[in-house]
């Protein structure tokens, strides 16, 4: 047996050239249909397969592929699926690790390069290869008889060879683009076999690194269909325009006939543009493809053309489309095949000044990066599921999608040019495990050329494309280049972009940085040797909970127009879906299936900005609001006193007439007036001043106007009323009030000893432990109050606190390092003060050898306590989580309602979109579930909170500052020890933690210390 799956120089054996996506179409209307599965010219072979998986290629059971075969008693498979989730091997996740267990030994795969030193022997995979062998029958029509007959395989992964009635067709690799093979002497009318080995590993794995869920088998569509002989092999559709002249486009068609059969070079073909609404625009003509071409330019290659009057533009707001319908016609007159494509006018360049435009407009990118991935099936994604994915985007406000870090299934291109996304088309390569070795290979550049190329083929014709990117962290080396020449040269409507390594404007066309610092996009703003546009092609990773610091970006996007936004690392958490034994489905990460492989940080898959189900996380809402592209912003004109509103339009080509602007008046967080504002009609790219009726008599103490612009009337993502972004302004006039808390209450007494304070009235009980500084009983006005009121430095760690654990670059180890999470306290001195109504208790503690010190003044009275505290913070560490404190209540006081910011948590970091207002809610709600449970529903510049049980009994809390606090059902002991919710010890009580401050939450990286100096609690004293 030929080794064909170790071997970078054989990707594919009979291979049919990639093209653009084919639909054989029986009529011009069924081509305007763009319904590729309409024709009776194709069939899908999806369903229900014969499956039997072995160890490796060399134990498939010997004659599976034969006609004879007996399979009866061989298991079945749905294709499309992956295996792994259908019960056989185990799926892996890894980020930069390959997905086999290494032996660490000269081996097979694996060579002893220097003493102690064993590598990867590459081209070579392991020999433990779990193989599929898959098993089907499909039917020939007898109106297939005389056409050509092709099978077409989606994605297959790794690698697979195929027989159709026993004999051998051929191979392929490239796991994400389809593979086509002409069958048509191997097929007869009737039943037909097909037989396909699967290989879960071959030489195009070390080209296939990405940090996913590595997934195994047959996992996009099957599909057989007829082509007549005398066809379209392919066409590539360009709309070209002449400067910033938009009244006017040319569309030009290159048509590539079969030049494999008699008398191709007597057709022609009619072309036939229609617009949105089906009526023809215009028909042109090829000439016959003898006549076309001369010496040495393409020979018998049409390449027709027709201007376009006043074209409807495409682009991501406005993504109209046209159809052309492309009809073969022989010698004899009569149609032989019919094509279609839909057609988007837009014009993409960037200035000598460096900007990336669309249509002439600078665009500004409000991308997210996106695995093809859906928690229940895997690698495979149903339309439907995509176009929920879509439409979640733009109710986001985000525009583009980078599709990471791979070509992914033609129907997600269709509706990206059907609902409005801009794409960066990645290939399918990334060599993370192994560095850049491969990309300077005179070995490798076939593979890399070829996986560059075949995308291009295949996706040239979306309008959703507007960038080619080579790949992602395979180093930059001369495959690169020879990528990018390939590229160009093809398609000169579009640039290329690739990040790794840094590389200049011979690989990339774009400055695309991964996590750039704030301070270095600054400075590449002031190189003026490299102009290129500047788009981050990763950005504000989104694991756990994150995305702190998200609107510094944002603000420099304002800032540069070569800084051109970027995509946010990622769009969904990429967990899996078990399913329990009662049946109930539980969302998991690396680790949750026994397989040997595991990355060294498990939870690294759930980096999403919403959920695995699309439900949004907290961040959501403030990427949604900082990236929105109509705003509300203020600015102080020079010649009239007062701060003045404008509206600010950031949509490139729409006009703000959909847009309603709603506004309230709110005063110490309860709305006293609302209203609307006239009608916008402001144009793309400018602002004007917003006018709205405001009594001010009306207006009284902490006031605010609360603005939201929403939709007026329904779009295709989403209904009238949907809310596009908020803004709350504080008026010049807004006066806080601080409550003076009247504490004292009936006379009280004290019984002291070295142990314990107990203070005693009629309906006041407390008692003070005074080893521990904390109260074991807290009765105020006859009703028990709560426990505890231990200091607290702590929060339960998030993704970005972990990190990857590197030592120095994580924030969680230095906070356990220092024992912030079990403080060692040494009361260095306490004291009490007795009155007839207060009792005063003076203490002050040490924490782990002076690195915290607090001093504490607890003024209790008969209706409340008053707790002020200096904490000197000499840790060694560059920020500390909080400094607060933790008091516990019974598991009835479940009821709280706050002044502050809300409804959704929010942290010093990210809270532009929470509003300051009036909120209720119950303790259970506050828990977010970030499927690895961390630091969760924090609230910040909060003037006050109550936690109440069903009869409005509870504690009222103020602070003399807007304070933080969150509150849960477990302690934060219980959620750092829990990998998953259903871990989360709750043991019946109320835990509600209260910080003076608590740390930003970072989100710029997910592997270092990012929290931004200004939200970091650092040495120093604090009062």
């Amino acid at each position: 047996m030929k080794r064909d799956w170790e071997n970078q120089h054989v990707t594919q054996k009979n291979r049919y050239p990639m093209h653009s996506p084919y639909g054989a179409y029986e009529t011009v209307e069924q081509a305007l249909s763009g319904n590729r599965s309409a024709s009776k010219y194709v069939r899908s072979l999806n369903g229900m397969w014969k499956f039997k998986i072995v160890d490796s290629p060399m134990e498939a059971p010997e004659g599976f592929e034969g006609t004879d075969y007996d399979d009866s008693t061989w298991e079945q498979i749905p294709v499309p699926s992956n295996w792994e989730l259908q019960g056989y091997g185990t799926p892996v996740y890894t980020n930069i690790l390959y997905p086999f267990d290494r032996e660490g030994a000269d081996s097979h795969f694996e060579i002893e390069i220097a003493k102690d030193q064993i590598e990867l022997n590459i081209p070579l995979v392991p020999e433990k290869n779990l193989t599929g062998c898959y098993r089907t029958t499909f039917e020939v029509p007898e109106y297939y008889a005389g056409k050509d007959i092709f099978i077409e395989f989606g994605g297959v992964e790794s690698c697979f060879y195929l027989w159709v009635n026993g004999i051998e067709v051929g191979y392929s690799q490239d796991s994400k683009l389809e593979a086509t093979f002409d069958i048509t002497e191997l097929v007869k009318m009737g039943k037909n076999e097909l037989a396909v080995k699967v290989l879960r590993f071959c030489d195009g794995t070390y080209l296939e690194d990405q940090d996913y869920w590595h997934l195994s088998g047959i996992h996009r569509d099957v599909r057989i269909y007829a082509k007549s002989k005398q066809r379209i092999l392919d066409y590539k559709i360009e709309t070209l325009f002449t400067g910033n002249n938009f009244d006017e486009a040319q569309l030009k068609v290159m048509l590539h006939p079969n030049n494999q059969v008699r008398g191709y070079g007597e057709c022609f073909v009619k072309l036939s543009l229609y617009d949105a609404e089906q009526q023809l625009v215009t028909s042109f003509e090829s000439n016959p493809y003898v006549k076309c071409g001369f010496y040495l330019d393409p020979k018998f290659v049409a390449v027709p053309s027709v201007k376009i009057e006043k074209p409807q533009l495409w682009s991501a707001e406005v993504p109209y489309l046209y159809t052309l319908v492309m009809e073969t016609i022989d010698s004899e007159g009569k149609v032989t095949d019919i094509e279609s494509a839909r057609v988007g006018f837009r014009h993409i360049e960037i200035r000598k000044d460096g900007v990336l435009c669309v249509n002439g407009k600078r665009l500004i990118v409000r991308g997210v990066d996106l695995h093809e991935f859906c928690p229940e099936t895997g690698r495979y994604v149903t339309p439907e599921y995509m176009r929920e994915q879509i439409i979640c985007m733009k109710q986001l406000n985000f525009n583009a999608v980078r599709n990471s870090h791979y070509p992914h299934a033609n129907e997600w291109y269709d509706l990206c040019d059907e609902l409005g996304i801009y794409l960066v088309d990645e290939a399918n390569l990334e060599t993370h495990g192994i560095g850049g070795q491969l990309s300077s290979s005179p070995e490798w550049t076939a593979a890399y050329i070829e996986r560059a190329s075949r995308m291009v083929l295949r996706d040239k014709n979306h309008p959703s494309i507007i960038l080619w990117s080579l790949g992602n962290e395979s180093g930059a080396g001369m495959n690169h280049g020879a990528m990018y020449g390939w590229i160009k040269e093809y398609d000169k409507t579009r640039y290329v972009q690739y990040e790794s390594a840094s590389p200049g404007s011979n690989i990339s066309d774009v400055n695309v940085p991964m996590y750039p610092m704030k301070s270095w996009v600054e400075d590449k703003m002031a190189d003026i040797e490299d102009m290129r546009p500047f788009i981050m092609c990763e950005y504000a990773y989104a694991k756990s909970n994150s995305n702190g610091n998200f609107k510094e970006f944002w603000d420099l996007v304002d800032k540069y127009p070569r800084f051109q936004g970027g995509f946010i690392w990622d769009f969904q958490d990429k967990a899996l879906t078990i399913t329990r034994e009662d049946g109930s489905k539980k969302y998991v990460y690396a680790g949750a299936y026994g397989e040997t492989v595991i990355d060294p940080v498990p939870d690294m898959c759930l980096n999403g900005v919403v959920f695995p189900d699309m439900s949004l996380k907290p961040a959501a809402f403030e990427i949604k609001n900082c990236q929105a592209p109509v705003r509300i912003t203020t600015f102080v004109h020079p010649y009239f006193p007062g701060v003045i509103y404008q509206v600010k339009n950031d949509y490139q080509q729409l006009d703000l007439s959909n847009i309603r602007i709603t506004w309230e008046l709110q005063c110490d967080g309860v709305v006293v007036d609302s209203g609307e504002t006239k009608q916008y009609f402001t144009k793309a790219g400018e602002s004007e001043r917003l006018e709205y009726e405001l009594n001010p008599e009306k207006v009284s103490g902490e006031a605010y106007v609360n603005f939201k612009l929403s939709l007026r009337e329904d779009t295709p993502y989403a209904k009238a009323g949907h809310i596009i972004s908020t803004y709350q302004m504080k008026l010049e006039q807004s006066v806080q009030k601080l409550e003076a808390a009247n504490i004292s209450g009936e006379r009280l007494s004290t019984k002291e000893n070295e142990e314990k304070l107990e203070i005693q009235g009629e309906n006041t009980h407390i008692i003070f432990d005074k080893l521990n500084c904390v109260f074991e009983r807290v009765v105020l006005e006859g009703i028990d109050r709560f426990v505890g009121g231990r200091d607290n430095f702590y929060r339960a760690v998030t993704g970005i606190d972990e990190g990857t654990h590197d030592p120095g670059r994580n924030n969680a180890d230095d906070w356990r390092n220092i024992g912030l999470q079990d403080l060692k306290q040494e009361v260095l001195k306490i004291e009490t003060l007795v009155s007839d109504s207060q009792i005063l208790i003076f203490m002050e503690v040490s924490y782990h050898e002076e690195n915290l010190i607090v001093s504490s003044q607890y003024r209790i009275g008969g209706k409340g306590i008053e707790i002020s505290k200096t904490v000197i913070n000499n840790c060694p560490t560059k920020t500390i989580p909080r400094i607060g404190m933790t008091f516990i209540l019974p598991e009835d006081k479940n009821e709280i309602t706050w002044y502050g910011r809300g409804p959704w948590e929010n942290y010093a970091d990210r809270k532009t979109a929470a509003s300051i207002g009036i909120y209720s809610s119950t303790v259970a709600d506050q828990y977010t579930p970030y499927i690895k449970p961390v630091e969760c529903g924090g609230k910040e510049d909060v003037r006050y909170l109550m936690v109440k049980d069903g009869v409005g009994q509870g504690i009222r809390i103020t602070g003399a500052t807007p304070f933080h606090f969150d509150i849960h059902d477990y302690s934060i002991a219980a959620c750092d020890k829990a990998d998953y919710e259903d871990e989360l010890v709750r043991d019946g009580k109320v835990y509600l933690n209260v910080d003076y401050l608590h740390a930003g939450l970072g989100g710029d990286t997910g592997w270092m210390k990012n929290i931004h100096d200004e939200y970091l609690i650092g040495k120093g004293s604090y009062h």
